[in-house]
Formats: C-alpha cells, structure tokens, sequence
C-alpha cells in the first residue's frame, strides 16, 4: 500500500507541472515516464527529476521516496516466486525476462529463487553470442531450472525448448525483442504439449498502459 500511494503521488506531481508549466513538463516527460515504469518493481534507488532550463542542479521537481530495499520482496515478486514454484513441482523448466537491466530485479529473484533452493542462473551479456545456447545446455545438465536473462541476449539464434514457461518480469519498449522472445521455446522441434508466456504488471500503472500498447 505505500509503494501504491507514493506512485499516485509521483503521478499526481506530473500532472499539476503539466498543468502549470508544460514546457518543462514536455522536456521530462521520457524520464517521468521512465520513472512511473520502473517505480513498481523498484521503490527505491531512483534518482531525483531536476527542471532541465536549470543550468545547476537546485531544488529537485519531484524526489522519488525509498520504500524497501533489495531484500523486499514486492508483490510481483512474490507472484513471480509462486508461479515458478507450481512449474517446477510440475518438472518444467522456467525462464525469466527481466527487460530493465538498471533495475536490480535479476540479483534479486537470483537470490530469492536460490534460497528457496531452486537452482537459477542469471545469463549475461559477457556469455558471447555464440556461446549461449550451449551455455544454457550445460547449466540445464548441472541441475538449473530457471534462468534469468535480458530478452535482447536470446532474441535471435537460440532454441531453448528445455524451457516450457516463459515470464516477462517487465518489458522493454520494442516489439521485434518481445516477439521474438516469446517464441524461443516455441520452436519446430518442440515436443512438449505446451509452452505458456506470462507477462506481469502491475494493474493500473504504467506498466500496464505499455503492455496494452504492446
């Protein structure tokens, strides 16, 4: 309930500057925008919106409140968990898109999954391209059942039918990267009965706006 009511508050500033000064409401609407996304998954840690005609930083417009910290699970998290945990008691294999890579939302669920003694990966940019499905395959023999990536890193090239649930934590902005990672399990060699995508958001905020834009 105080993350929902600190996002309302963030909501409601914007629309009174919009209100009273739409040339500086214009010039931050992106970061606004980009607050108002990220907010949900992450009530804390951002970053103070300043007027941008200010030559010096002054008096911030709107200062984001910390609400939590990593070690707080958010309600999306914990819907997140619970999902992964029915999939993998039914012996499938789950991966994770977490889209907003300045977010902590990967080392987040990485610990939480872990400590629920779920073996998880996090698969990272530093794995190069043409390294990563066998990566995957290896991780897959060691005992792994979820694996947490950036949708840009397996867009293209990757079959990871092993993975019969899909999730999007949250969802970057571009619809090439989203189609085509939804469908990396759903493949022409698929033998599985099924393949199911989730995505997740939180109702009435931002997120949800985009997702329905999707």
């Amino acid at each position: 309930e105080e993350v929902e009511e600190e996002y309302k508050r963030l909501e409601r500033e914007f629309k009174q500057l919009m209100s009273k000064n739409k040339a500086v409401a214009s010039r931050i609407t992106s970061a606004y925008m980009n607050l108002l996304s990220a907010y949900p998954d992450q009530p804390y840690n951002h970053e103070p919106i300043y007027n941008p005609f200010w030559e010096t930083r002054e008096e911030a417009l709107i200062i984001p409140q910390n609400i939590g910290d990593s070690e707080v699970l958010q309600p999306k998290d914990e819907k997140v968990i619970e999902l992964i945990e029915n999939k993998i008691a039914a012996g499938e294999n789950v991966i994770i898109y977490t889209a907003w890579t300045r977010l902590d939302s990967q080392d987040k669920l990485f610990k939480a999954l872990n400590d629920r003694g779920i073996p998880t990966v996090i698969l990272k940019p530093t794995v190069k391209t043409i390294d990563r499905e066998q990566w995957v395959e290896k991780k897959l023999q060691s005992g792994v059942k979820v694996l947490i990536t950036n949708p840009a890193l397996v867009e293209t090239g990757l079959d990871l039918n092993a993975f019969t649930t899909l999730i999007f934590y949250n969802i970057a902005y571009n619809l090439y990267i989203f189609r085509q990672a939804s469908r990396r399990s759903w493949r022409i060699n698929q033998t599985a009965p099924k393949v199911e995508v989730y995505m997740f958001y939180y109702k009435d905020t931002m997120q949800q706006r985009a997702l329905r834009l999707m």
